[in-house]
């Protein structure tokens, strides 16, 4: 079990290394949601301590996401992103501290319908990072035309662990 265990996470290591930037947002959006569905789990069963490392493993990765944000290039969306990534980050820590299961699925939600998007530019094609800032990704969120971009590109450096 430890090999295959090493094995995949030598894949997803892999994955990282060599995926389109517009992949990597939607791999952090889906390692979010993972840890959400985790918290509320562990939420139903009682497990304080799961429930905690899994909504502290997701609020990790939306300050990833926001640490990625260009808010001088990125507009307007980026701004807004940065509004959302903050609200997302103060729901997480309320719902821990009331350990109230709504809020969670508040989060869920939101980070459910923003991979949503980034998945439709995902699998649409192959694209240029200047092309990227010509894309709306959150389109169907409400958010304005503009993507974010990060010093010249979309992303700055990210890392996923299991």
């Amino acid at each position: 079990m430890n090999d295959n265990k090493y094995f995949a996470n030598r894949y997803q290591e892999m994955d990282v290394n060599t995926a389109p930037p517009v992949h990597l947002i939607v791999m952090l959006y889906e390692a979010g949601i993972r840890s959400l569905e985790d918290a509320r789990g562990c939420m139903e069963r009682k497990d304080i301590a799961g429930r905690a490392k899994a909504v502290n493993k997701c609020s990790a990765i939306i300050s990833e996401l926001q640490s990625s944000l260009n808010i001088k290039e990125g507009g307007e969306i980026a701004s807004s992103l940065n509004r959302l990534y903050d609200y997302m980050k103060s729901t997480l820590l309320r719902a821990s501290v009331e350990q109230e299961p709504k809020l969670i699925a508040e989060v869920l939600g939101l980070l459910e319908n923003l991979c949503s998007a980034w998945r439709q530019i995902d699998s649409s094609a192959v694209v240029t990072s200047d092309e990227l800032g010509k894309l709306n990704p959150v389109q169907n969120a409400g958010f304005p035309e503009k993507l974010p971009v990060v010093d010249g590109g979309l992303l700055g450096s990210f890392s996923i662990s299991a």
